[in-house]
């Protein structure tokens, strides 16, 4: 059984928090069982530690070796369900022989899973691929750069 952890988001346009599939620890530290779809610079696997139950900031307390994906379809697909599964499911089938998951999806956006150890060419391969094949889509790292800076965060090194 699984509960939920409630994430800040930074960097929107609207702050906010999501809730997130994670295994209480502790009062205050959590395993997030899904990488989430907005908050950024974690992934599923990572123990974080809450500093603000309110708002949902929190920090890093162990990398799980993962990194987390997050796919945008683009304004063709922004509102369409049935597009992003498609897509989702076609992804999952892609990023399977690496050992990622499909972990999160809404309308237009989803949210990925990759064990780091398959190394950032792969995952790029597989990335680059689907952008070709949905003209408009783009994707990101959610956890291996600053989200300040744009510097790598070198936790996989």
């Amino acid at each position: 059984m699984h509960e939920h952890v409630r994430l800040a988001v930074t960097g929107a346009t609207v702050p906010g928090a999501e809730q997130v599939p994670a295994r209480r620890i502790s009062d205050a530290e959590w395993q997030l069982l899904r990488s989430p779809l907005y908050a950024t610079e974690v992934a599923a696997g990572d123990v974080v530690r809450l500093t603000n139950h309110d708002t949902g900031e929190f920090e890093i307390v162990v990398r799980g070796g993962n990194v987390c994906v997050q796919f945008y379809l683009g304004e063709s697909g922004i509102d369409d369900a049935e597009a992003t599964m498609r897509v989702a499911m076609t992804l999952a089938r892609d990023i399977e022989p690496l050992g990622g998951s499909m972990d999160a999806q809404t309308p237009g956006l989803i949210a990925f899973t990759i064990p780091v150890n398959v190394g950032f060419p792969a995952i790029e391969r597989v990335f680059a691929a689907a952008v070709e094949r949905h003209p408009g889509a783009e994707w990101q790292y959610s956890n291996v750069y600053d989200p300040a800076t744009g510097d790598p965060l070198g936790w996989w090194e």
